[in-house]
């Protein structure tokens, strides 16, 4: 089995934009809440999500997960660690093929949001 060195995976996990993960390898369905972007959550199946775009880590505030593109993978699809990490690799953006709105949304959202649900 090959080893993946500390800097493809510290790669895979900062440079792949969570959203490009969601949108077009899971193609999960996404929507828009009060000017926050949410997804359906590939463990608990429920939009309480959110995404950070600064640090490209999403969670789940209903069940508590977070998510980096590996992890997401690996809810998302039932992979193992290694196939998702091997997929990213095959299959990992262009600078171009990233949606615009990724690098366009900013940490007040997912603040936003994280205090809309706290409320709740």
């Amino acid at each position: 089995m090959k080893r993946f060195t500390d800097n493809e995976l510290r790669r895979l996990r900062n440079e792949i934009p969570l959203r490009w993960v969601i949108e077009i390898l899971l193609q999960l369905p996404t929507k828009e809440v009060e000017g926050v972007y949410r997804f359906l959550c590939p463990v608990c199946n429920e939009f309480q999500t959110g995404l950070n775009p600064h640090t490209n880590l999403a969670r789940c505030f209903l069940c508590k997960k977070n998510f980096n593109p590996i992890e997401l993978l690996m809810a998302g699809r039932g992979l193992s660690f290694v196939q998702s990490v091997n997929l990213l690799l095959q299959k990992e953006p262009s600078s171009n093929e990233a949606p615009q709105h990724q690098r366009d949304e900013s940490e007040a959202g997912f603040s936003k949001l994280a205090e809309i649900l706290h409320q709740q």
